[in-house]
Parts: structure tokens; C-alpha cells; sequence
């Protein structure tokens, strides 16, 4: 990813903190068992962004602690299916998808969006990882709203 200038790592970050208040007013939904894709359920949706805002906080902790670090983290599908997500209440969901959220927009706060390491094997920013979040929220948004 190319460096973010000023202006660019601001509107990422109000991204951030506005997609994560969307989501945040979603209503509660039961799981179904039937879903197997995020398209066709909330609460499924819900946890697979938990699942990748929570695999993706642990890259954004080593680059905002160390210079240039080197991650391996579980991909955020296998991560839902390792801790049971599908099954797991809305209510846990929410808090802990809310409780994560604060920390990316604390991080965020405090780092230099072109601090970085590697994480799989990958070369990538503060910025860049913020910039993939938001867009793999508004993607999922999206089609949860076009379903």
C-alpha cells in the first residue's frame, strides 16, 4: 500500500469509527444454523467481523509495539470456526466486537499509519490495515443490505 497522506488517514479513520456505530445499531438477531454465508445472516456477519477485526487487532498491535514485526494469524474464517462463532449469542458478539472497535480507534489515535511489518509473510501498513477493515466491512454491509 502506498503511504497515507494526512488527509487520507483521517477519512480512514472516521470510516472506522462510523462503520463501527452502524453496526453497533444493528438489531439482535438469532443464529441460523442454515446460513452458511454472511450474505444471508446478520448474526453470522456480525461474528465473521469480529473474527476479523480481532485476528487483524493482533497485526495492529505489533506494529503500533514494535518496528517492522513479522505476524502469523489465523485467517478470520478459520478463526470463527476454531472459537464456534456461528453459535455463539449476539450479545457476546456485540460486546466484544464494541470492546475491539475502541482499540482500533485508540491505536489508530496514537500510531503512524505508515508504521508496519509483515504479517503472513506480507508486507503492510497501519494505514493499510485500517484501509482493508473498513472496506471489508463495507463490503459485507453492502451485502447484507442487498440481500
Amino acid at each position: 500500500m502506498q503511504p497515507m497522506d494526512a488527509g487520507e488517514w483521517l477519512q480512514v479513520q472516521a470510516n472506522l469509527v462510523e462503520l463501527g456505530q452502524s453496526i453497533e445499531k444493528w438489531t439482535h438477531t438469532e443464529p441460523d444454523p442454515l446460513a452458511l454465508r454472511c450474505e444471508y445472516s446478520r448474526h453470522r456477519t456480525l461474528a465473521h467481523l469480529r473474527a476479523c477485526q480481532e485476528q487483524w487487532l493482533v497485526v495492529l498491535r505489533a506494529f503500533a509495539e514494535r518496528d517492522n514485526p513479522c505476524v502469523t494469524v489465523l485467517h478470520p474464517w478459520r478463526h470463527f470456526e476454531a472459537m464456534g462463532y456461528a453459535a455463539l449469542p449476539w450479545d457476546v458478539h456485540m460486546a466484544a466486537y464494541l470492546e475491539g472497535r475502541q482499540e482500533w480507534i485508540r491505536l489508530c489515535r496514537q500510531t503512524d499509519p505508515n508504521r508496519g511489518g509483515k504479517w503472513n509473510r506480507k508486507p503492510d501498513s497501519v494505514g493499510g490495515l485500517v484501509w482493508r477493515l473498513v472496506s471489508h466491512e463495507h463490503h459485507h454491509i453492502s451485502s447484507l443490505r442487498n440481500a
